[in-house]
């Protein structure tokens, strides 16, 4: 590791804990890469989904080079969201200085058997690791939202905005023994006990030759550009990069809430620790969140809250910039309640423009919000991978960082207030008679006032109607 990053957390010892936020697409691309560039011992990473597009290949091209020196490098995916979709992933395993191995596999690779096995089997494949980690050498971290995909490092149809934390100091042990638990864990299997189809096996000297034929071809993308040009790469490298020091707290579900939720009490949730730490607030909440479901438990804490004089408010996906109907349906439901009960509410724009974008993104994009963010009072803040619906508290394994830092707090409450800006979110109301309006002003000051999901379809609305009403809140 940069002998600088490692100063840095040489200098403050005891329980103290170092953060540095990054929301920007490419620097959180950049960040990792350089990371697994700095690498002198080993590299862990585990994610949900890790695809074959150029940012994959770029950190795949990484790993390789970092293996080739010597650095142990080993790699967790979720079977649903990566190995059925880049066979190029297991590859690796080949190399000696590389494992890869796979949470909770499906077993069979070919649509039908796959298909068989997730019916028969749908009490374990219904939970899935949907973590977000990568350890370089026991001395930094990244944690946050975003998968290893194009989009969410902005290049893609979709834009996901999203927030990740490098972190560095006392929580890096712990972050540590989480991903041994996973990676030790009776589910995780070694990519070499898999059986794949043949036209999906790979060697790793195909692995090679294909990354270098693909990696030339995309050197003039925005990605490349990223990597070459963002004074992230040197300011790390150098030790310039600011972090905000303070006490902090990992939340991670065990790998038996996945394996065998039924010996797990909740309150090792960390969905059920951020309740905790949430009750006791004093001033505000702000939540970034890509589905907001809150269910009862969720609304009487809300309710609560808003009875105490705590200002509860919440940026989440509406129905023309979410990436799942379903998700929608669900929360369409306690888009009213929670507006009586208090809570300001946000939709993000699809078209939202970014002004604060690297001057190599020319193009417009759809957005969607993909973080997970909470600004706690003046002291706190989280980041994490956990959504606010039953899917991430209840089934799916998640991961995030309590960080206990005015600086922090400042930084996410700073970007709620961007993403909440008329020129990206719509601001929900009711009206005298109890109806939804949504409101924002334009570039010259005139409000818009809608009176249905801004930017849908008839057919849109009629969908994700009939899908507010399906007995399915528990299973999204």
């Amino acid at each position: 590791m940069a002998t600088s990053i490692g100063n840095e957390a040489g200098q403050h010892t005891g329980d103290q804990s170092g953060f540095h936020l990054i929301h920007e697409g490419p620097q959180a691309l950049v960040a990792r890469a350089v990371l697994i560039d700095e690498t002198s011992v080993s590299v862990d990473l585990q994610y949900y989904i890790f695809s074959d597009d150029t940012s994959g290949r770029i950190l795949t091209d990484k790993l390789l080079q970092a293996a080739d020196r010597g650095v142990r490098v080993r790699l967790l995916v979720d079977d649903l969201g990566t190995r059925l979709n880049n066979p190029w992933v297991t590859p690796l395993d080949n190399h000696p200085n590389i494992e890869v191995r796979v949470f909770n596999p499906v077993e069979g690779q070919s649509r039908i058997r796959r298909g068989l096995e997730q019916l028969l089997n749908l009490g374990r494949i219904n939970h899935r690791m949907h973590n977000k980690l990568l350890i370089a050498d026991g001395i930094a971290m990244i944690t946050g939202g975003r998968n290893i995909s194009d989009g969410y490092f902005t290049s893609a149809d979709v834009e996901f905005l999203d927030v990740d934390t490098i972190a560095i100091g006392a929580i890096l042990p712990e972050a540590a023994k989480t991903f041994d638990e996973y990676w030790n864990h009776q589910v995780s299997v070694p990519a070499s006990e898999l059986v794949l189809e043949n036209e999906d096996a790979h060697t790793l000297t195909e692995l090679r030759d294909r990354l270098q034929q693909r990696l030339h071809e995309e050197e003039a993308s925005e990605f490349f550009q990223a990597v070459k040009d963002s004074s992230l790469a040197q300011d790390l490298a150098q030790g310039k990069v600011s972090f905000e020091w303070g006490k902090a707290t990992l939340l991670a579900d065990p790998p038996d809430k996945a394996a065998e939720p039924d010996r797990i009490p909740i309150t090792e949730y960390p969905g059920y620790q951020l309740e905790q730490i949430v009750r006791k607030l004093q001033q505000r909440l702000q939540i970034s969140n890509a589905y907001v479901i809150p269910g009862e438990p969720g609304m009487n804490l809300f309710t609560e809250l808003e009875k105490r004089g705590v200002q509860v408010d919440v940026l989440t996906n509406g129905l023309s910039s979410t990436d799942t109907a379903a998700a929608h349906g669900g929360y369409s439901r306690y888009r009213k309640p929670l507006l009586r009960a208090g809570v300001r509410l946000w939709e993000l724009r699809p078209a939202a423009e970014r002004e604060h974008r690297m001057h190599w993104f020319k193009d417009k994009s759809r957005a969607t919000l993909h973080a997970k963010t909470f600004v706690m009072d003046s002291d706190r803040g989280f980041v994490g991978s956990i959504n606010l619906d039953s899917r991430s508290i209840i089934l799916n394994t998640e991961i995030g960082v309590l960080i206990e830092n005015r600086e922090i707090n400042r930084q996410l409450q700073e970007l709620f207030q961007t993403w909440t800006a008329p020129d990206s979110a719509w601001r929900l109301e009711l009206d005298s008679e109890g109806d939804i309006r949504w409101r924002r002003t334009d570039d010259d000051g005139e409000e818009i006032v809608k009176d249905k999901d801004p930017n849908s379809t008839l057919w849109q609305r009629f969908l994700t109607g009939i899908l507010a009403y399906l007995p399915i809140e528990s299973q999204i």
